[in-house]
């Protein structure tokens, strides 16, 4: 059989026309996870985190996640140790926005906080803490390779 070139590029046009009906289709079945659901607000209001980075620059010592017996814990500068305090920290887990959660804690003596192991998968989290003691805020953002 003899193909003449309107059979041929009539062929080529159909594989291409089939070809991006299939990447369309795909690209509308994935998943397009944001950062957060609340992105513009919390972009509006990120003068306050560059002043908690600003302040927590000025402390010796950083804000510490570490392992120990099936807990996760977050370990604070001993300057900071004893003071009273509110504390809002997110668990932000990079691949999936479903294991996120929050924490917070109101007058809080600020000192070592456990994380239950059982609420964390293995991969990266990064704890993003903002933590107000007086009239001073400061943000940390510790991550942990589980």
């Amino acid at each position: 059989m003899k193909i003449n070139w309107g059979t041929g590029l009539a062929i080529t046009l159909g594989i291409f026309a089939f070809g991006m009906g299939f990447t369309v289709y795909q690209a509308t079945q994935s998943e397009h996870d944001l950062v957060t659901r609340d992105y513009y607000q919390q972009e509006l209001a990120y003068q306050s985190t560059i002043d908690g980075k600003k302040n927590a620059a000025t402390l010796k010592e950083a804000c510490q996640l570490r392992v120990e017996d099936q807990k996760l814990l977050l370990e604070f500068p001993a300057s900071l140790e004893g003071e009273k305090g509110d504390l809002e920290m997110i668990m932000y887990y990079p691949t999936a926005a479903d294991q996120d959660f929050n924490i917070e804690e109101k007058n809080w003596t600020i000192g070592r906080l456990e994380i239950p192991g059982d609420k964390l998968s293995g991969g990266k989290w990064i704890a993003k803490v903002k933590l107000s003691v007086g009239d001073k805020s400061y943000y940390f953002e510790p991550e942990i390779l589980i």
